[in-house]
């Protein structure tokens, strides 16, 4: 009742299509196969982490007191979590353990998007921190002797080129849902 008389957010169709676009960017098997991203719950979770984490550095870079842009952020968070709490409850996560999975993603969400920022911004002067934040994050559930370096830098030199695609097919495009992402090599 309470959530009639909340304004509703301009943004939310445009979040939800370029959300989207990341999924089904996410579902391809390339990562799993070429790029050795676990192909698991965790795996996909942090893989599609990092699609949203370019989406919103695209869209707030030297815009962060954008009110259109924290907006459509705010509007790619609820839906992303969304999604969650669906998948969750697809899973068979019921009402009782929902708030301790959403917490932990939540955390997670908050402490990837600021390692991804903090790597992307600093590699050009140490391009260690990209490799051991993706090292940490997307593959953090694999072994140390199976980890490929080759898979890492793979996944990293895509980040930066999916990047790099959003920036040149713009800023207001994506916040209009219309994502063109890399192509995966």
């Amino acid at each position: 009742m309470l959530g009639l008389l909340k304004p509703k957010n301009p943004h939310k169709e445009n979040a939800k299509a370029a959300y989207r676009q990341a999924l089904l960017r996410v579902r391809e098997s390339v990562f799993y196969t070429d790029m050795g991203v676990p192909d698991n719950f965790d795996g996909r979770f942090d893989l599609l982490l990092l699609h949203v984490f370019a989406l919103v550095h695209v869209v707030l870079e030297n815009h962060r007191e954008d009110k259109q842009a924290q907006d459509f952020n705010q509007a790619l968070f609820d839906v992303f979590f969304a999604d969650m709490d669906q998948t969750l409850r697809e899973m068979g996560i019921g009402d009782m353990g929902m708030s301790k999975h959403m917490k932990r993603m939540m955390k997670a969400f908050n402490g990837r998007m600021h390692i991804y920022e903090e790597a992307y911004c600093a590699k050009d002067a140490n391009e260690k921190l990209l490799f051991n934040a993706l090292r940490q994050n997307v593959y953090g559930t694999v072994n140390d002797d199976q980890v490929n370096n080759e898979h890492i830098d793979k996944l990293s030199c895509y980040l930066l080129a999916l990047i790099g695609s959003l920036k040149e097919n713009g800023r207001d495009n994506v916040m209009n849902g219309r994502v063109a992402l890399a192509e995966v090599k």
